[in-house]
């Protein structure tokens, strides 16, 4: 130990003396730091500006003349019918699913008047009860067999109402339900789909998380633990298809505020549309990354959240999180 902090002093003599060393030092310093920047912002660019997807490989009929059909959960509204409406107009057949056969019936409609020469299924499948019931897997991904089923987008998500409640205030119903429906059922759904899809590949895997995971959030933390599953999840799948030399793609996205019939905000810079988000979602598809936020505005968004110290995120996450769980006390007072 005497002889490290005699080495340490003299360097730090020998700066002190010769300011001209000290001078390169720091300058070396700054070159790095700013030719990492500047691979950074290159990569930003290139992610989300330069590079071409690569979704056309999974719809690419390799099997004779058979169409290429994708799988969307949670696709009555919001982000799941954003992908089912993206994928209609890439050329991809799409199965429907969701709990509530009324709603998917009128989606399918809307589809395939705007898309008339592709073909359109239903899975009505409720994913609280399906996730720990194999049976309704199982028969679930039997329906299936006869598709070229290549995509599967597991955005399905559920929560309880209020969302915003102290988890003192919860029951064991409403913890059960954010997991299986935010975890146990992506998992088990892709588990009965993953011989299908390997039957038929290339195939792809996305999967839909939230930015809300990555950050410490009161009152929604069994939901965001959850999502922050499917994140770790996602990324050991990617991983095991390569083990495995499957070619299946796994991807998971970040997502941040997003404009739908059940969020009903005003679309911004900052807020897109359901569409939108599928549209820059599909667009990443080929990127290489196990983890990426679809839409670059969030990125930059969460990005320098991030960044911030760990006191002041939490006091920027604690804010949100007040405001929203005062917004919906009052509008649940007013029904």
């Amino acid at each position: 130990m005497p002889d490290t902090l005699n080495d340490l002093t003299s360097v730090f003599v020998k700066f002190a003396t010769h300011p001209s060393l000290t001078a390169k030092v720091f300058v070396a310093i700054g070159g790095l730091w700013s030719l990492r920047q500047t691979f950074s912002v290159l990569g930003f660019a290139r992610l989300y500006f330069l590079r071409s997807s690569s979704l056309k490989r999974y719809i690419t009929a390799s099997h004779g003349d058979t169409t290429t059909w994708a799988l969307v959960t949670g696709a009555s509204d919001g982000i799941g019918k954003g992908f089912a409406e993206e994928l209609c107009s890439r050329g991809v057949d799409v199965v429907l699913h969701g709990r509530n056969e009324r709603k998917l019936q009128g989606v399918k409609e809307d589809l395939l008047s705007r898309w008339p020469a592709r073909h359109i299924r239903l899975l009505v499948l409720d994913a609280g009860t399906a996730a720990s019931d194999a049976s309704q897997l199982e028969e679930a991904a039997a329906s299936l067999q006869d598709l070229n089923l290549r995509i599967l987008v597991n955005n399905v998500g559920g929560a309880v109402t209020p969302l915003w409640a102290p988890l003192i205030d919860r029951s064991s119903s409403d913890v059960g339900q954010f997991i299986d429906i935010n975890a146990r059922f992506p998992t088990e759904i892709t588990r009965v789909l993953l011989p299908q899809l390997t039957r038929c590949q290339p195939s792809l895997i996305i999967n839909i998380g939230s930015g809300a995971s990555d950050f410490a959030c009161p009152y929604i933390e069994v939901m965001t633990g959850a999502k922050a599953y499917n994140q770790a999840w996602s990324k050991s799948l990617r991983l095991e298809m390569q083990a495995e030399k499957q070619d299946i793609e796994v991807l998971h996205f970040q997502v941040g505020m997003v404009q739908s019939n059940a969020a009903q905000r005003a679309t911004s810079l900052l807020v897109p549309s359901s569409r939108q988000l599928a549209r820059r979602g599909l667009d990443m598809v080929g990127c290489g990354r196990e983890v990426v936020w679809p839409y670059w505005p969030h990125a930059v968004q969460f990005g320098f959240i991030g960044s911030l110290p760990e006191w002041l995120r939490n006091r920027v996450f604690l804010g949100i999180s007040l405001k929203e769980k005062a917004l919906e006390d009052a509008q649940l007072k007013s029904r």
